[in-house]
C-alpha cells in the first residue's frame, strides 16, 4: 500500500482558513497540537507546512493576531485602549510581543500607528 503525499500547500490553506474563520489566534494558549486537531493533520505536517514557507508557528499565529490588533486600533470604540488591552484582546501575551509584530508587518510601532490612524 502506497503512502498518501503530504500537501504542504493545501494544509497551509486549511491552517489560514480556519485561523480566520473560527480566529484561532485569540486563544492565547493555542498550541500546534491544537491547530493540528482543527486541521485533522498532526503537528509534524503543520509544522513542515509552516517551513515551507519560512515560518515558524508563533510567527504563523502572531501575524494574525497583529492584523486583529491594527484592525482594533482602526476601530473607534478602542481609541481609548491602552496597548496592553488591544494586546489582551488580540490574543497577544503582552503588548512588547504585539508591538514587535505589528512593527514588522505595518513597519511602525503600534503607538505611531495608532498616531497615524488618528491624523496625528
Amino acid at each position: 500500500m502506497r503512502r498518501k503525499q503530504f500537501d504542504a500547500d493545501g494544509t497551509y490553506a486549511k491552517m489560514t482558513k480556519l485561523m480566520l474563520e473560527k480566529q484561532l489566534y485569540l486563544r492565547r494558549s493555542l498550541s500546534r497540537e491544537d491547530l493540528a486537531r482543527e486541521v485533522l493533520t498532526n503537528r509534524t505536517y503543520i509544522t513542515r507546512a509552516l517551513k515551507g514557507r519560512g515560518l515558524s508557528f508563533p510567527q504563523f499565529v502572531n501575524s494574525f493576531r497583529a492584523a486583529h490588533a491594527i484592525g482594533l486600533m482602526a476601530e473607534g470604540r478602542y481609541s481609548d485602549a491602552t496597548p496592553d488591552e488591544i494586546a489582551f484582546l488580540s490574543g497577544f501575551s503582552s503588548a512588547d510581543t504585539m508591538n514587535r509584530y505589528i512593527k514588522k508587518s505595518a513597519g511602525l510601532t503600534a503607538c505611531a500607528l495608532r498616531a497615524r490612524m488618528a491624523g496625528g
